[in-house]
């Protein structure tokens, strides 16, 4: 049994981590008002009291329109915070699995092409480039790090596409839904990817992995998917990106191979649309009735 520190555990991949991994080893996992991570008096002393095998960052500043705005909030939050829990790690001799994103690529790649572990990385965005920026914190300052990449990933607590076409599909039965035009990915349970770090925690990984879902879908597939699944009624249609507020440069193709988990034998990842079937026979008729409760709003991208 190791003793994990779980930094970001009340997010929606922490609140996953915290479930799965606390069934095998021993999780501290503080709020964020008592382990702030951009300070570093603070993570000195958390690592000290705690005495952990090794910390796992779920915690960022996700909110993309947020990040092109408020340039030093990022940087702090997504690259200060990493880098001193990388440097912590570092001195209290600890392994460091800290969380990435697709966005650190350009997402020019001819689709259904993936991007792989070894491909240049060539962010878009201000969020892309604060996740590139915490990578490269994490390896110059803690020899013993997993990067873990992933994208599209959603839970019963999500706030982002999946959740905002169910919302739409209930407020205005067979109505018009705009999805952006172009995007490939893969949509990731939190739950499954909570299970792909448990088996890159008990090995001796070391680098940098991706970890989505197999297989790929364009946006509209996504939604059709959730649709059926769930049984609502509405017309999809596909516009192009730019016509969404903001208009923040988003990759196109966001689809990651994760050869390096296959390689090691210690690939979990499932196929997208059995999990998201999986997902929403299981916690579709609670996601609906939480939405139904929060009252109307509009579909993000």
């Amino acid at each position: 049994m190791m003793k994990i520190l779980l930094v970001g555990s009340t997010g929606m991949l922490g609140t996953a981590c915290s479930r799965i991994l606390g069934e095998d080893h021993a999780i501290v996992a503080p709020p964020s008002k008592e382990l702030d991570m951009t300070r570093w008096d603070v993570v000195i002393e958390t690592l000290d009291r705690v005495g952990p095998d090794i910390v796992i960052n779920c915690a960022g500043y996700t909110d993309m329109e947020g990040c092109e705005r408020d340039e030093t909030l990022v940087r702090k939050i997504n690259i200060e915070g990493p880098r001193n829990l990388a440097q912590g790690c570092a001195r209290f001799e600890c392994r460091l699995l800290h969380l990435s994103s697709d966005c650190v690529f350009d997402g020019r790649k001819e689709t259904p092409q993936p991007y792989f572990e070894d491909d240049p990385p060539n962010p878009l965005s201000a969020y892309g480039k604060s996740k590139l920026d915490s990578e490269i914190a994490v390896k110059e300052n803690v020899p013993a790090y997993i990067i873990v990449r992933s994208g599209w990933v959603y839970d019963l607590t999500s706030r982002g596409f999946l959740r905002n076409v169910i919302r739409q599909a209930l407020e205005s039965p067979g109505s018009v839904i705009q999805v952006p035009a172009l995007e490939m990915g893969a949509p990731t349970w939190s739950y499954r990817l909570a299970l792909q770090i448990r088996e890159l925690v008990r090995s001796d990984s070391h680098g940098t992995y991706h970890a989505t879902a197999e297989g790929c879908c364009t946006r509209l597939e996504y939604a059709q998917a959730v649709l059926d699944t769930l049984g609502l009624k509405a017309v999809l249609e596909e516009r192009p990106p730019g016509n969404f507020t903001p208009p923040i440069e988003l990759p196109v193709n966001r689809i990651l191979e994760n050869r390096r988990l296959k390689k090691q034998g210690i690939h979990v990842m499932a196929d997208w649309k059995e999990d998201l079937e999986i997902f929403l026979n299981a916690y579709g008729e609670a996601l609906m009735q939480d939405i139904r409760a929060e009252g109307r709003g509009g579909i993000a991208a």
